[in-house]
């Protein structure tokens, strides 16, 4: 194999698989490397867990030609979302049928959405996945940056005109390279699970916001949820090893009987919550997309989608680059694309970053404010249709694969 490339991207979780699933549509030489075999049971990214997709995600999964392999048995849709403010009469439902979309979006298995992706990048000899494998150094000159990746004890130097970097919210690279990141830590912690209930819950998601946060419902089978708890730090460690029948008792308390009687529930895992972002994110011969560049509380659902987003941008980007013959890692072609992302990105964390601000105040004139922009909206459907075509990423500029289309087309 030649140590040359033109792209290598650091990082083979969900973000980085994609755009190596989305770089075989082109004509460019691509290396994939991450510390664990996507194949292997302990990825921390293609576990258990499901993610819940916008109708746009969606539309870029059909254009990268791998939706069909993940919607039969592993899509579940979400036909309408139920928000309400907990001890309060404001409440928001919304509809698939307002959006003119089959769905608001979907609940995904990771697994199966890794399972797809790599295979497809197995399936293209353009694309070479050197995982697992770390890249522990990057050396950037003038035309070309060089890696260092170690694997099984052994080191060696591989070159790129373009080094993607898209290893999460915790990437050393990133640091190492000067990146300029904003950190903010929320007080609080996401417990994920899965629970059961007694009632078909028909597609119906749910958002509830409590004392402690955002509680997040998503379907999923016929009569079980994914959930998103958002806790503070001691009751979320409580709360992940109690017994069963005490954590669905707190739960059923908490979020009351709409969805019916909760039992069953799944193992309980808990993640740190912040609000992150590069200033810029690219430098000469070096991008940064995903969580690596940016992270957004969950309440919404936006996290991988806004990530996803970077990565359609970013295939189009270069795909056009490549075609017009120019250097694909210049500070020309990165600016074009970081212009195209940052409203986007801006936007996504100050909307997050504001429902959580908002919904977590206790001041009285607040919460009597923020019901009656809930009833407002439940009144207006235009105000809806405007708040699902954020939220399902139906806005602003779009990607060839954005639109369901391939980089060709």
């Amino acid at each position: 194999m030649r140590e040359e490339f033109d792209v290598v991207i650091v990082g083979g979780g969900m973000v980085g698989a994609s755009l190596a699933c989305a770089l075989t549509q082109t004509p460019l030489r691509t290396a994939l490397i991450d510390t664990v075999s996507a194949d292997a049971t302990s990825h921390p990214s293609f576990d258990e867990r499901t993610v819940a997709l916008t109708y746009s995600s969606r539309l870029i999964f059909e254009g990268l030609g791998i939706w069909n392999a993940v919607s039969p048995q592993h899509a579940y849709p979400i036909l309408r979302i139920h928000v309400s403010d907990r001890g309060h009469s404001g409440i928001t439902r919304l509809d698939h049928s307002l959006a003119g979309t089959e769905a608001l979006g979907y609940v995904v298995s990771n697994r199966a959405l890794g399972r797809a992706l790599y295979e497809c990048v197995e399936a293209h000899s353009e694309c070479h996945n050197l995982s697992p494998a770390r890249a522990t150094a990057i050396d950037v000159g003038g035309d070309h940056a060089r890696l260092t990746v170690e694997s099984d004890a052994t080191s060696r130097s591989i070159g790129a005109k373009l080094v993607v970097i898209a290893d999460g919210g915790r990437s050393p690279l990133t640091g190492d390279l000067g990146f300029n990141k904003s950190l903010t830590a929320y007080s609080h912690v996401a417990l994920v699970s899965r629970v059961h209930t007694d009632r078909a819950h028909d597609g119906t998601a749910y958002e509830r916001f409590t004392v402690t946060g955002p509680l997040a419902l998503l379907p999923i089978d016929t009569k079980q949820f994914a959930l998103v708890w958002t806790l503070n730090e001691e009751d979320a460690q409580r709360l992940c090893t109690t017994p069963e029948v005490e954590f669905i008792a707190e739960l059923q308390n908490t979020f009351g009987d709409r969805a019916g009687t909760f039992s069953n529930p799944a193992t309980r895992h808990q993640y740190p919550l912040a609000f992150s972002n590069l200033a810029d994110p690219a430098q000469h011969r070096v991008v940064v997309i995903g969580n690596a560049a940016h992270s957004v509380h969950p309440v919404a659902g936006q996290g991988f989608n806004l990530g996803l987003r970077d990565v359609a941008a970013l295939a189009d980007t270069l795909h056009e680059a490549q075609r017009r013959g120019s250097d694909i890692g210049s500070m020309p072609v990165l600016d074009g694309y970081c212009r195209w992302r940052r409203r986007d990105t801006y936007a996504v964390g100050v909307f997050t970053d504001g429902l959580i601000n908002v919904f977590g105040s206790r001041y009285r004139p607040l919460v009597a404010l923020r019901n009656l922009g809930l009833t407002g909206i439940e009144l207006m459907p235009p105000l809806k249709r405007a708040l699902l075509r954020r939220t399902m990423g139906l806005h602003g500029q779009r990607s060839r694969l954005g639109l369901g289309l391939r980089l060709g087309d």
